[in-house]
C-alpha cells in the first residue's frame, strides 16, 4: 500500500478554498451569520436523501474539480453549514457555506486526495448530528455496459459457428464474477467446451477503449492487457499492443499486435441476421528475433484476419484470410441482458 502524504501546497490549496470559494448556499452577512444551520442529511423518516457522486475515479489520480458529491440537505434553521466524509482509501469530501433559507436544498462538496486502493470505498457523509453512507466504484467494479461495441453485462450470451459446419460451435457468457488484476477490473466471459471451459478477461474505460487480458504467446513472460478495440478511431487509424518475448518454434521471438481501423457504419448479414452500425478492424500479428532491432519487425500476412463488431451486440465475427476455415460468426440472434 502506497502512502498518502499531504503536500503543503495541496494543503494551503484546501485552506484557500474552504475560505475563498463561493458555494451555491454562501451569504456573507445577514441575520443569524454567526451561527450554524440546524438540518439532517435525511427525510423525515430517517432515510437518506440522494447523494451524487461526479467525477472519476482511478487509483493514484488526484481528484479534480469535476470530482465532487451533490448532496440534499433538509435545512430546518438557517446558518452555517458544514458536510463532510471520513478520509477512508486516501480521499474525502468537504465543504461548508451559508444556508440562507430552509427545506430542501443541494450542496456541491468538493473531494480531496486520491484512491489508493482499486476497491468500492464507502464513504460516512455527516451534516449537523445526521449521516448516510455511499459506495464510491475506485476500480474494483468493471464498466457494465451493453449500449457500445462489446457489452458486458452479466448473463449478456453470444452462439457463434466455426467454419462452415454446422455442429461446430460454442456459446460464450458473460459470468456473474469478476477479477481485480493489478489495478484494473475485468469481466469475466466463461465458454464451456466437452473437456474444459474457458475462461477470458475483458474491460473497457467508458471512453471508446476496450482491453482484454491475455497470453500473446503460449510461452511468454505471461499475460498482458493490451486495446483490441478503440472504436473513436477513424477508418485507417491504427494501434498497437505492448510487445512480449517468448519462444516460438524453438526461437526466441518478441511479438506484438498491430490494429488498424478497416471501417465504420456498416451493414452486415450474417446467417440470415442484419446487424448495423459495425466496426471492421484489421488484426495483425508481427513477429522479430530478440537478438534483432525494433525496426526488424515482421509482419504474418498468413494470420492476417478482420473481426467484427457492431454497436449494442458485441462481437459478431472474425475472418481469416488464409485459413478460412477457422473464420467465426454469429450464430443467431445474441441475448443481451
Amino acid at each position: 500500500m502506497k502512502q498518502f502524504a499531504i503536500t503543503l501546497s495541496t494543503f494551503i490549496l484546501f485552506i484557500f478554498c474552504m475560505n475563498a470559494c463561493k458555494k451555491e448556499m454562501s451569504y456573507e452577512t445577514g441575520n443569524g451569520a454567526n451561527g450554524n444551520s440546524g438540518g439532517t442529511i435525511t427525510d423525515s423518516l430517517g432515510n437518506c436523501q440522494k447523494i451524487i457522486v461526479k467525477g472519476t475515479y482511478k487509483v493514484d489520480t488526484l481528484f479534480t474539480d469535476s470530482n465532487y458529491l451533490l448532496v440534499q440537505l433538509n435545512i430546518t434553521s438557517r446558518g452555517h453549514y458544514k458536510v463532510s466524509t471520513d478520509s477512508s482509501n486516501g480521499f474525502w469530501f468537504i465543504d461548508s457555506g451559508y444556508a440562507l433559507n430552509t427545506g430542501l436544498q443541494t450542496v456541491k462538496i468538493r473531494g480531496y486526495g486520491k484512491p489508493l486502493l482499486p476497491i468500492v470505498t464507502t464513504k460516512t457523509v455527516s451534516y449537523d448530528s445526521t449521516f448516510c453512507q455511499i459506495n464510491i466504484d475506485c476500480g474494483a467494479l468493471p464498466i457494465f455496459t451493453n449500449d457500445d461495441y462489446f457489452p458486458t453485462t452479466i448473463g449478456s450470451n453470444w452462439s457463434y459457428f466455426v467454419g462452415t459446419s454446422l455442429t461446430n460451435n460454442f456459446t460464450t457468457t458473460v459470468s456473474n464474477l469478476y477479477a481485480i488484476i493489478g489495478t484494473n477490473a475485468y469481466s469475466i466471459f466463461t465458454t464451456p467446451y466437452p473437456s474444459y471451459n474457458d475462461t477470458s478477461f475483458y474491460r473497457k474505460d467508458g471512453n471508446g477503449n476496450y482491453y482484454q487480458f491475455i497470453s500473446l504467446l503460449d510461452t511468454s513472460s505471461g499475460p498482458i492487457d493490451f486495446p483490441f478495440l478503440k472504436d473513436y478511431k477513424n477508418v485507417n487509424d491504427t494501434w498497437e499492443s505492448d510487445t512480449v518475448q517468448g519462444i516460438l518454434g524453438g526461437q526466441y521471438v518478441t511479438i506484438k499486435y498491430g490494429f488498424t481501423m478497416a471501417a465504420k457504419g456498416l451493414t452486415i448479414p450474417f446467417n440470415g441476421i442484419t446487424y448495423k452500425n459495425v466496426i471492421k478492424v484489421q488484426e495483425d500479428v508481427y513477429l522479430k528475433l530478440i537478438s534483432q532491432p525494433s525496426t526488424a519487425f515482421v509482419r504474418q500476412t498468413d494470420l492476417t484476419d478482420y473481426t467484427y463488431y457492431s454497436k449494442g451486440v458485441g462481437w459478431i465475427a472474425s475472418q481469416y484470410i488464409t485459413y478460412p476455415a477457422e473464420n467465426i460468426t454469429v450464430k443467431s440472434q445474441p441475448v443481451i441482458k
